[in-house]
């Protein structure tokens, strides 16, 4: 069973993973820890990484491959290249794809902070998804605002997203699970409901979370196709066996650029 921790503090922006078994979705729990020290020295190894969140503003959310991948960099602490000219934090975009160069030095929090840090961007290609999370932030946020009841009394939210369309990496699910969380002032979560159970949040048999809500985005059961360009998905809002909705074979196509347009729901369900 595979299984990540990740600490967050009061502020939910100090977490630190860790790594507890083999086969589970990756778990973020909280606790009141937090470590600040600086890297001892610059870090010589070059980073690939996505845009998360942040665009227009001061703080930005990257991630990369792995669970443990997930960094915020403020505005000030960047020197950004885009298309090989140099630019400035605020011609960046969500879902681009960075390149920071060694030389970087890093808070060991979690997400890490870097502290200086110089970016490239790359060409958004028609075969890459773009600002995925960021529609899926979107979808998140509709399933959260309907039927807000299911909402009421929590302390988690877990955010689903591993058979989403799109092929997110692992450090792109905890980026997304964290940054939603942390917009409704819950603790984060990325498992499945079977997950949820083997971990103790959902008793088996009882079929409700007391004291938390699952949302998922899916693919849709068929043969269905998928692209940088288009997807279709399913998306879920869990509460229990008799509290849930569905918003069922929802279509979205990228526009210009990373970003997708408003998709297009499907049908409707509700449990």
């Amino acid at each position: 069973m595979k299984q990540w921790i990740a600490l967050l503090c009061a502020a939910a922006t100090l977490l630190v993973f860790a790594a507890c078994g083999k086969e589970t979705p990756e778990a973020l729990t909280p606790t009141d820890g937090e470590t600040t020290a600086m890297a001892a020295a610059p870090q010589g190894e070059a980073l690939r990484l996505r845009v998360v969140d942040g665009a227009g503003t001061n703080t930005f959310v990257l991630a990369g491959e792995d669970d443990g991948d997930v960094y915020t960099v403020s505005a000030d602490e960047m020197t950004v290249t885009v298309n090989g000219k140099a630019a400035q934090p605020a011609d960046l975009e969500n879902g681009m794809v960075l390149t920071v160069k060694p030389g970087y030095e890093l808070l060991e929090t979690w997400p890490a902070q870097f502290a200086g840090v110089t970016v490239e961007t790359e060409r958004v290609g028609k075969d890459d998804y773009g600002d995925l999370c960021g529609l899926y932030l979107t979808v998140l946020e509709d399933l959260w605002n309907n039927d807000e009841a299911l909402n009421s009394g929590i302390s988690y939210i877990s955010v689903d997203l591993n058979d989403a369309p799109g092929d997110l990496t692992d450090g792109e699910k905890a980026a997304v699970a964290w940054i939603f969380a942390g917009r409704h002032d819950a603790q984060p979560l990325t498992f499945g409901l079977e997950a949820l159970q083997e971990n103790g949040y959902v008793k088996e048999g009882e079929l409700y979370w007391k004291d938390g809500v699952l949302l998922s985005v899916s693919e849709p059961e068929g043969n269905v196709k998928q692209s940088g360009k288009s997807v279709t998905f399913d998306a879920e809002k869990w509460r229990s066996g008799t509290g849930a909705i569905f918003f069922n074979a929802c279509t979205a196509k990228r526009g210009k650029g990373a970003a997708w347009e408003p998709y297009q729901p499907g049908g409707f369900a509700i449990a």
